[in-house]
């Protein structure tokens, strides 16, 4: 008798997206529809293979890949791959809770707004961080505190909610001049414990390239990036 494969439930890296660095590494159903929409060497891009998350019953197997002001999207299942480009882009937003995070892209299309998904383990944020300052129009190795030394934020936010203060820092990908804001609180209770209360919390700081906002509420974080002129590099 064969052995028996228990599964303890518990997310392994196994299901952690990672970076794809030569097209050798594209296996189907993926390889034939990057080969046929890549004009451009390999290297101008930068590949992300994401697999179904075992321990998610939302999640998918999907590809992306983006550079040369393009973006390459396509999930397990379909028969063609999305392309966006970066000018198309109206807003990105964020979102973390626990061990599930996600980014969406919002865009134009034949005047219509749509949108795509990406959803990923926190863990492999150095993935996807690169790709959000890079539709924000900034150097893929963009770090938003070193702006923020230059032009500190708000003292007074800081008294009014240590959390929204340490989260604000994500406004600078939208400018330098954090010197406004609007903030809001209320007490909520909690969907599993009654007895206790959640702080929701939110924040709105218009920047020079857009407007960011920042919702949390528990574990949830959302932050929006709302996308006004940018200088894109």
């Amino acid at each position: 008798m064969g052995k028996t494969q228990v599964l303890d439930g518990q997310p392994t890296m196994r299901e952690w997206p990672v970076r794809i660095w030569g097209i050798e590494e594209i296996k189907q159903p993926f390889a034939e529809p990057v080969q046929n929409w890549m004009k451009e060497p390999f290297a101008t891009f930068e590949f992300v293979y994401a697999p179904k998350r075992q321990t998610c019953l939302k999640s998918y197997t999907y590809l992306f890949g983006y550079g040369n002001e393009k973006i390459f999207y396509m999930r397990e299942g379909w028969k063609q791959p999305i392309e966006v480009l970066r000018s198309q882009i109206t807003s990105v937003s964020t979102e973390k809770e626990l061990l599930n995070a996600k980014l969406t892209i919002f865009y134009q299309d034949g005047g219509r707004q749509k949108n795509l998904e990406f959803s990923y383990v926190p863990s492999v944020y150095y993935l996807y961080d690169p790709f959000l300052n890079w539709i924000l129009g900034l150097g893929k190795k963009y770090m938003p505190m070193l702006a923020e030394k230059e032009n500190p934020r708000p003292k007074k936010l800081y008294e009014e909610s240590l959390a929204m203060f340490n989260y604000s820092i994500g406004a600078y990908r939208l400018g330098e001049k954090f010197t406004d804001y609007s903030y809001r609180s209320k007490q909520r209770r909690n969907k599993w414990m009654p007895w206790k209360s959640d702080l929701e919390e939110w924040l709105e700081v218009p920047m020079e390239r857009g407007i960011y906002k920042l919702h949390t509420i528990g574990y949830l974080t959302e932050c929006s990036y709302e996308i006004g002129n940018q200088e894109k590099e």
